[in-house]
This record gives C-alpha cells, structure tokens and sequence, in this order.
C-alpha cells in the first residue's frame, strides 16, 4: 500500500485516542538527550520549547574551556 502526502495529512488530524487504563505519559524531554546550552538556564530548542533547565539538571555538559 502506497501512501501519498493527502492520505498521511489525514492520518496526521485523527484525534489522538485516548489512554489505556493504567497506561502512563513520559515526559518527551526523559527521552531526549542533550548537551547543556548557557550561561544560565539551558537554551537547548526541544521540539519548540526551551529546556530552561539549570546546568547540574543536564547528563552532558560541554568541558569547561
């Protein structure tokens, strides 16, 4: 089955469905790594927001130069 940009837009506007019970979210941000971005709270862009974490939050740090 071949799809085309049509077929995936609607597929793409279906409402989401709603959970299973005793089915749990992650945050998106629990998943995504990253390298902290300052001076101050992190300016990493994850999926349109920014992360606003503080440095000692992130697992990879750039070296100090």
């Amino acid at each position: 089955m071949t799809f085309g940009l049509r077929d995936l837009e609607a597929i793409l506007s279906r409402p989401a469905q709603p959970p299973l019970p005793g089915q749990t979210s992650i945050s998106v941000a629990s998943i995504w790594d990253h390298v902290y971005e300052g001076p101050g709270p992190c300016r990493t862009d994850t999926f349109g927001q920014a992360c606003g974490a503080h440095r000692d939050e992130h697992q990879h740090v750039p070296e100090q130069a």
